[in-house]
């Protein structure tokens, strides 16, 4: 059985995408966890949209941190 094989440019893209998933990821996380509707939390101003404006911050934080950490790793080196 061969295993599967990804190239490191691949990787490279699919990782910087990912910032692009979180927001909605984050939203629809929430909604499930918190047992809140989506339109709930679109209708005017609450504090759902504070939490997960920090939650999106907080995983945008924790990305930057991992993406330094690999970048400086030899897994994404040329």
């Amino acid at each position: 059985m061969k295993a599967i094989t990804v190239h490191r440019p691949t990787l490279k893209i699919i990782w910087k995408l990912l910032v692009f998933l979180f927001f909605p990821l984050v939203i629809w996380l929430y909604s499930v966890i918190a047992d809140v509707s989506f339109a709930d939390i679109d209708s005017g101003a609450n504090y759902h949209k504070w939490i997960i404006f920090f939650l999106y911050l907080s995983c945008l934080a924790t990305w930057l941190y991992i993406d330094r950490t690999l970048s400086h790793s030899s897994f994404f080196r040329h």
